[in-house]
């Protein structure tokens, strides 16, 4: 870790993490709060550092150009206690828009050398990215697909942003923020690609993909059926036609860390989703402070 890496890191430790919240999300407020936001992510982005607090804290990193939240380790805390309660040594975890790596690595360290993490993602300096920090770590049961997910085999226009988090399939119907340019990539279906690339059953599948969460369950029906893992999924406005497809699976659905409605969910929420067989898991969730309300 470089000098200016330690030195940031020893101050972003010790600031208290509802100053970190705060700052986050009231940024586009304040230009004065945004410059600081700015040169603090500076300081940490394009450089080894160690991830300094939640399920990830000690685990080697680079951002390169993505969240400095990733490096905080306060990325989606909800996310990471949820694969923390419900992966174990041995399992299998596939994440679909695994971005630079950041849930991987903690995937990777709870199912230990005998489970298996495959990555899907799309953007080739991403998927770069995640094999350059499974390397940081030792990680060997990491592997890498640089392809998205939909519900046909083809090759597709992906719209890519200056934000590396942003990028997203042209079908989704939107540009994203800070649009950046165009690139050819191959879409496939998870059916298609668990029957020829002879992949381990997933146990638990995370999937942020910035709107495309219908089209890629629809090409994985076969697998969700057979296979039956706990899903974990980033809303984007999607929640009626993701929530839709869970029926058809006989899942049930809860936001995690929030008591609201899945359908009343914000456009970025996070899902958790389970099979009806095992409902437990979403009513223990509920229980849970500032639980969940199943659907």
């Amino acid at each position: 870790m470089s000098r200016v890496n330690r030195a940031a890191s020893m101050v972003f430790a010790v600031v208290p993490q509802p100053l970190l919240r705060f700052l986050s999300h009231n940024q586009w407020r304040s230009q004065t709060l945004r410059r600081v936001c700015t040169w603090g992510a500076s300081l940490l982005k394009g450089r080894d550092g160690v991830i300094l607090r939640g399920t990830g804290q000690g685990l080697r990193f680079n951002v390169a150009g993505s969240h400095s939240a990733f490096i905080l380790g306060n990325h989606e805390t909800e996310v990471q206690e949820f694969l923390a309660a419900v992966l174990r040594p041995g399992m299998t975890y596939y994440d679909v828009g695994a971005n630079v790596g950041f849930f991987a690595v903690i995937a990777a360290r709870l199912v230990g050398p005998s489970g298996h993490v495959v990555c899907f993602e799309p953007l080739p300096e991403n998927a770069r990215q995640i094999e350059y920090n499974a390397r940081l770590n030792g990680f060997s049961n990491i592997a890498v697909h640089s392809e998205a997910l939909g519900g046909s085999n083809r090759t597709e226009v992906f719209q890519t942003s200056a934000e590396p988090t942003w990028g997203m399939l042209a079908t989704v119907g939107k540009a994203p923020d800070k649009f950046s340019g165009q690139i050819p990539v191959n879409v496939r279906t998870l059916d298609s690609i668990f029957a020829s690339d002879h992949l381990p059953r997933p146990d638990v599948i995370k999937m942020d993909i910035e709107g495309a969460e219908a089209e890629a369950l629809t090409g994985a029906m076969k697998l969700l059926q057979t296979s039956r893992p706990h899903l974990v999924i980033e809303l984007h406005r999607t929640n009626l036609a993701v929530t839709t497809i869970l029926d058809k699976l006989d899942y049930r659905s809860a936001v995690l860390g929030s008591s609201i409605a899945v359908q009343d969910a914000d456009w970025d929420a996070n899902i958790a989703a389970v099979p009806c067989e095992h409902l437990d898991l979403l009513e223990s969730l509920a229980k849970a402070p500032g639980g969940s309300a199943v659907a």
